[in-house]
């Protein structure tokens, strides 16, 4: 059994738990599900192949695992001009991320949600980033695509 295995038949407190599943040098720590709200399809079509590919593929060598997880969702803010912002987006993207992962995948992802059997997170980086002026607009109002350099 592996460390991870038994982290998970052991019963332990958040802290514990989040620590030792930071530490486990035998298992990838990521999320099951990650959702990327971007600014347009475009953008989201670019971020599901980029992750679905990269960092978020499968590592499973065991071609009889059928587990579509780690799972990358992308979708697209497609609100009003001028957006749903950080907070009604975030939520928003959600919903989005749901229909598309019923649709495309036949999974019920706020069920498992709510039953707590998969982890998510949420991208937020839809918007052209205008409190970041002027640094988007050097990469065609592309909030992501501002890269933050250290001094």
């Amino acid at each position: 059994m592996t460390s991870s295995e038994e982290i998970k038949k052991q019963k332990m407190d958040p802290l514990t738990t989040a620590l030792a599943a930071m530490t486990d040098s035998t298992k990838r720590s990521l999320f099951d599900v990650t959702i990327v709200c971007t600014t347009d399809d475009y953008q989201a079509e670019y971020w599901t192949k980029r992750l679905s590919e990269g960092l978020c593929s499968s590592t499973s060598s065991d071609s009889s695992d059928e587990s579509p997880f780690p799972l990358v969702l992308a979708v697209s803010e497609d609100w009003a001009k001028g957006g749903a912002g950080n907070g009604l987006g975030t939520l928003y993207a959600y919903q989005k991320a749901c229909n598309v992962a019923k649709e495309k995948h036949d999974i019920d992802l706020d069920a498992l949600m709510m039953d707590k059997k998969v982890s998510a997170a949420l991208y937020h980086t839809a918007g052209k980033g205008t409190r970041l002026a002027p640094l988007p607009a050097s990469e065609n109002n592309n909030k992501p695509g501002v890269v933050r350099t250290l001094i």
